[in-house]
């Protein structure tokens, strides 16, 4: 499949090429192959399609434009999707020219920072191939030509001004003279064309033409634009006056060093194909600032391993290079921005001695070397947003990729996706995958209660099934039956660096006394959800002073909200906070949650309720009347 916007608009399939009759459906194909992967709303489309003055009928007749443009492009209809307040046009890697030129066009503009001439000639000639004529050619559309064809236009114009230079440093001067001659007519107010012009000529021994063109550009720019010629063609007019030689290298850039420090992908990465649709489609999008997308999920759900799979997916749109750093977020001395971006710049080629003191300095300078330059940022378990906002690169060709437990809510312009447990399947899958296809087709029951007592969690499904690699003589039926003894969980996921304890350990080290507790006695609540009213029952405290509590729980992700108002918990994390609560907390504390959580399913069934038990310690526990009195909402909605 390929779709084609840079000339008249394309479609080809395996059937040959699909047309597009019609005038207002290519408005409409070229508005969402613009903003591929992306949903384009159905009130942008229309003023698209109708030049910002749509009719009364708009929304009808665009669902009709959408069907007919479905059927008439066959297979390739089938990508369109109608997704709440508007359309989206699946495309996959390769299949748009205006991408695959983007990212030739990188390639080449990086080549040739780089020194790599003779490389960069050859990928922007096959960038520039991919172009039919004018952008858009045959789409009727202002609102596409004015801001979407411009620009498309606008980067081959770049395109080959680069390409150009990469000829003239390979002093191949007299080839493109005749090329510039045309393109300085054609485009008179775009002087870089005017000062290759002279160059070229100057090298190849025509000093009078060379002359002859800047007193040329010279009367063309002050009659017609009114404007004197800009630095670049003053210079080149002196150096020719001067009879210099030029050098056919431009001056080296400051930097040039192309980092690659992303970790090995994941060889049996698995799943996640909607996440990974969702963070690498933010990534690639252009746009007029930095693409930032932040992952966030529970311990050990995955989230670094989807941010180097994802990383290595998009670097080749990232040319000049990917950054990478493991944050520390969970542990007690996380990593500091200074140091961070002491590291990044030495990766980017600057000196020891030249790296600024301070944070501010070293931002400042890091994103100066980032200027101009498609570089991809990975930041790996962040703490909070502060950690994060000095790292962030600010050219709009960057991007990048942050993980963090929390949800950083507060990082400006950032693309939010959340991690959830992946689906059964694919659970299964990895497990299958790690211990061998043939060990888990023996038993698939026993893998399916396997992967249920992991609650699908990635880390510990991968430390169960190393469990299984590392005794080779075990069934999974062993593994399953060893992971359903009442207490023993988190010891049987366990093995190496794969520590599901450690993991959640982290996160619970991490919360302020209050919240910990918090986290802890609740678990204690052997309901699918808690209510807020019960939640403080348990605690002993006013709803109003629990809530708070249960915010910073649900943002480090140590509890799910599925409802407004109802908390929930991971079997593992639930696991976890009892094993903490029987360290850390008072017997007396612990009865009484367990006792105002009979009492209140004893009250909500109609039993009596003698069966809490009632706490020997002299303890202050009858404030809220508990157990008698706890409230019954767990029971009724559980």
């Amino acid at each position: 499949m390929e779709f084609c916007v840079l000339g008249p608009l394309l479609v080809r399939d395996g059937g040959g090429v699909r047309a597009v009759p019609a005038a207002k459906q290519r408005v409409l194909l070229a508005a969402l192959l613009l903003r591929p992967g992306q949903v384009v709303p159905a009130d942008v489309l229309a003023d698209t399609i109708w030049n910002f003055a749509p009719p009364p009928s708009a929304s009808t007749t665009l669902r009709n434009y959408v069907m007919r443009l479905r059927r008439g492009l066959g297979e390739a209809g089938e990508r369109i999707e109608t997704r709440e307040g508007g359309y989206l046009i699946e495309v996959g890697p390769g299949e748009l020219d205006a991408s695959r030129f983007e990212t030739l066009r990188a390639q080449g503009e990086a080549a040739l920072r780089e020194g790599a001439h003779e490389r960069a000639a050859e990928l922007l000639r096959a960038a520039l191939g991919l172009w039919r004529g004018p952008a858009l050619a045959d789409v009727p559309s202002d609102a596409l030509h004015q801001v979407e064809a411009g620009r498309l236009n606008e980067g081959r114009l770049d395109a080959v001004e680069a390409r150009v230079e990469a000829e003239l440093r390979l002093d191949r001067h007299p080839a493109v003279v005749a090329e510039l001659r045309a393109l300085t007519a054609e485009h008179p107010g775009r002087e870089r064309f005017w000062a290759q012009l002279m160059a070229a000529l100057h090298r190849s021994g025509r000093r009078t033409e060379a002359l002859g063109v800047y007193q040329q550009v010279r009367r063309t720019l002050v009659e017609e634009i009114g404007v004197e010629p800009g630095a670049e063609i003053r210079e080149m007019h002196q150096v020719i006056l001067r009879d210099e030689q030029i050098v056919a290298e431009s001056p080296e850039e400051e930097f040039t060093v192309t980092p690659h420090q992303l970790p090995p992908d994941v060889a049996d990465f698995t799943g996640r194909t909607a996440e990974v649709r969702e963070v690498s489609g933010h990534l690639r999008a252009r746009r007029n600032c930095p693409a930032v997308v932040a992952v966030s999920g529970q311990p050990g759900i995955g989230k670094s391993a989807l941010a180097v799979h994802v990383g290595h997916a998009v670097r080749e749109d990232f040319p000049d290079g990917v950054l990478y750093a493991e944050l520390g977020g969970t542990d007690p001395a996380p990593a500091e921005p200074a140091a961070v971006l002491r590291s990044f710049l030495l990766a980017l080629g600057v000196a020891r001695d030249a790296v600024p003191a301070g944070v501010g300095a070293r931002a400042a300078l890091y994103r100066s070397v980032l200027s101009g330059r498609r570089v991809l940022v990975v930041l790996d378990d962040a703490r909070d947003s502060a950690q994060v906002r000095p790292l962030l690169p600010a050219d709009p060709a960057a991007g990048a990729l942050v993980t963090s437990r929390g949800v950083l809510a507060d990082l400006p312009g950032a693309r939010h996706v959340g991690v959830g447990v992946p689906e059964e399947a694919e659970a299964r899958l990895l497990f299958g995958r790690i211990i061998g296809a043939e060990r888990a087709m023996a038993d698939p029951q026993a893998v399916a209660d396997v992967v249920a007592a992991c609650g699908r969690v990635p880390l510990a499904v991968r430390a169960g099934a190393a469990r299984l690699v590392a005794r080779p003589a075990w069934s999974v039926r062993a593994l399953a039956d060893r992971l359903a003894v009442s207490g023993r969980l988190l010891d049987e996921l366990r093995i190496g660096a794969l520590d599901v304890r450690r993991s959640i350990a982290l996160s619970h080290d991490a919360l302020d006394a209050a919240t910990a507790r918090a986290f802890r006695v609740l678990a204690w609540s052997d309901r699918r959800t808690i209510g807020l009213a019960d939640a403080a029952d348990l605690l002993d405290e006013s709803p109003a002073g629990v809530e708070p509590l249960l915010d910073r729980l649900v943002d480090a992700h140590l509890l799910a909200a599925p409802a407004p108002g109802r908390y929930a918990y991971d079997d593992l994390l639930r696991s976890y906070a009892r094993e903490q609560s029987l360290l850390l907390d008072p017997e007396w504390l612990r009865t009484r949650s367990v006792g105002c959580v009979v009492g209140a399913s004893a009250a909500a069934a109609g039993r009596p309720v003698g069966m809490a038990r009632v706490p020997a310690q002299r303890h202050p526990v009858e404030k809220h009347g508990w157990c008698p009195t706890c409230s019954s909402s767990d029971a009724q909605v559980a």
